[in-house]
């Protein structure tokens, strides 16, 4: 019989755009803002163009296949979770006759032909050593939320979805909207310092929820039916919606507490300011050099001063202390001393770690070791002066009340006194020339023939009432504000800050030494370097993993995928 020949043309095209979370809507815990959470994964692929097909490939039931979902997978703490009960996954496998779902327990989907998902039960989350390890959280809307959702039909279909989505159809609901939830969980939080606590103690990786999905045709068929297509159309979708690296910095927490017991001391400083060589005494030594050009014929004899300070309400400089601040990539938390910094904003792009070529690597590189301290030091330097603003606010509240007696000589006599009564008047008022003025009284000791002392004591207390409050004022600013206690509490805060930012590069060193990241994780596709052992499908089988996360020298201790689906392998069934 003659040879049949046929046209076939081999195109190389880039695989649509999909549309993973359809208008779902993130809160953004750090900025209490919403956005629409969407990725595309742009990989191109190979799918042949043939002029033959085996018929309608919704009804023809000519093909063995495979699907398979699984949320948790790999090891933790030399402990494979494959021998963890409850997180093995979901496998549906069609014989070409039936499928059938691996484990037997897993659930029809309704409506859905060869379609099955399982759920992974709230008691596995605080099984050690996931406990230990992952510190797994409870997904959004509490029992079973992690998906693991599988459907292979005979007619050549295969797809696999896990994570946040859908249990009708399979979709990737990052947003947990479906489960009526506001904001995103946290599908993980992995404790480096309980995996390697020598070098990361006290540093957690926090995986926000994730998803992926995996479909394959495998009745798209060929010239010289019936070979099946080398390379299928295949659709491979993942979303992350966060990866934040949490470490414990104790030079927070020593920022916090002994920030704290500087401004606890600032009272005290206060008082001490109304003794000899404060507060006091600048007032005196002002008012003795501003009277002394317009004494005449007399002389000073002395001079003191009294004087009580309102307590300071501290309340808002105190509460600084424990305060989060953030610029939207760096967190700094002193009440909890943590610093947490937004991978997925500061390796990704504007969809975060979404829409990344397979087997993305995410590093902490030098530069971004750079860009962390810097943000690092922007915010607490931002932070302090905030203190230092705040602290005034409250010093400027503060009522001031003084008293300053002066006595005058006349060919070595006392023949005159001077009492000057200052405020009651705020700081600020102070400080804003807007203090009550100060009352002058003057009194004559002993006869004064011809009034002399009188005419000599006019210019004196003319001068007291327009310059004693400029007076307090100057010595308020040497003292308190532009020098003084406001200055100091600047300068030891910063003697607490420096090593608060000379802490945070090696932590983000030692992470991108000893832990491997990547996103988008799919075996059959280039892998950057050398492919870790357990990144592995058989031939034909169609992987995604939304993370990777593994020690780079001991997968033992950690080699964890997060949010894995894949589908096929898909083949003719034999008669």
């Amino acid at each position: 019989m003659r040879a049949r020949h046929f046209l076939r043309r081999v195109v190389d095209r880039p695989r649509r755009s999909i549309l993973v979370a359809a208008a779902a809507a993130i809160t953004l815990a750090a900025t209490t803002s919403l956005t629409t959470a969407a990725w595309t994964d742009n990989e191109w692929v190979r799918s042949a163009v043939g002029v033959s097909s085996p018929g309608d490939c919704s009804t023809n039931t000519m093909f063995t296949n495979q699907s398979w979902a699984r949320q948790l997978q790999g090891a933790v703490l030399n402990t494979d979770l494959d021998t963890v009960a409850g997180v093995s996954g979901l496998t549906v496998l069609n014989n070409g006759t039936a499928a059938t779902p691996t484990p037997l327990s897993a659930v029809p989907v309704p409506g859905t032909t060869d379609a099955y998902v399982t759920k992974i039960p709230v008691s596995v989350l605080g099984g050690s050593p996931i406990s230990v390890g992952l510190g797994l959280g409870v997904p959004v809307g509490g029992v079973g939320t992690y998906t693991q959702w599988a459907r292979s039909r005979n007619s050549g279909q295969a797809h696999g979805a896990s994570g946040l989505v859908s249990d009708q159809t399979g979709a990737v609901d990052i947003a947990g909207t479906a489960q009526g939830a506001a904001t995103a969980p946290k599908s993980a939080s992995i404790s480096l310092g309980n995996i390697v606590p020598a070098s990361l103690a006290g540093v957690t990786l926090d995986v926000g929820a994730v998803a992926s999905s995996s479909q394959l045709d495998g009745c798209v068929m060929i010239n010289g039916w019936p070979t099946l297509d080398t390379t299928p159309t295949v659709q491979r979708e993942y979303g992350i919606a966060g990866l934040d690296l949490n470490a414990a910095i104790p030079a927070v927490g020593t920022l916090s507490t002994q920030g704290a017991s500087l401004v606890g001391a600032v009272p005290t400083q206060l008082n001490a300011l109304l003794g000899t060589g404060g507060l006091t005494t600048g007032i005196s030594d002002g008012i003795s050099a501003l009277i002394n050009p317009v004494l005449g014929g007399l002389q000073l004899g002395s001079i003191s001063t009294t004087a009580t300070l309102s307590a300071p309400d501290l309340t808002s400089v105190t509460a600084l202390m424990t305060e989060s601040m953030t610029d939207g990539i760096v967190t700094i938390n002193l009440g909890t001393g943590t610093v947490k910094v937004n991978i997925a904003s500061l390796a990704g792009g504007t969809l975060g770690l979404n829409g990344m070529e397979p087997n993305h690597a995410v590093v902490l590189d030098s530069a971004m070791t750079t860009a962390v301290t810097n943000r690092v030091t922007a915010l607490l330097d931002s932070w302090k002066n905030r203190v230092l603003t705040t602290l005034t606010t409250a010093l400027r509240s503060i009522t001031l009340n003084a008293n300053t007696n002066i006595t005058l000589k006349l060919a070595g006599l006392n023949v005159a006194t001077i009492g000057v009564k200052i405020g009651p008047s705020t700081l600020g008022q102070f400080l804003d020339g807007a203090a009550v003025a100060p009352m002058v009284t003057a009194d004559v000791l002993g006869l004064d023939l011809g009034g002399t002392v009188a005419a000599l004591l006019t210019p004196i207390t003319s001068i007291l009432l327009t310059g004693t409050n400029t007076v307090v004022k100057n010595v308020l600013n040497a003292t308190i504000f532009n020098a003084g206690l406001v200055t100091n509490l600047g300068t030891n805060l910063q003697l607490l800050i420096t090593p608060v930012i000379n802490a945070v590069g090696p932590v983000l060193t030692a992470v991108r030494t000893l832990v491997a990241i990547h996103v988008n994780v799919q075996p059959d596709q280039v892998w950057p370097g050398t492919k870790p052992a357990d990144v592995t499908a058989v031939e034909g089988e169609f992987k995604v993993s939304a993370i990777r996360v593994g020690l780079v020298d001991s997968a033992g201790l950690l080699s964890l995928k997060l949010g894995s689906s894949a589908a096929g392998p898909v083949a003719l069934a034999i008669p």
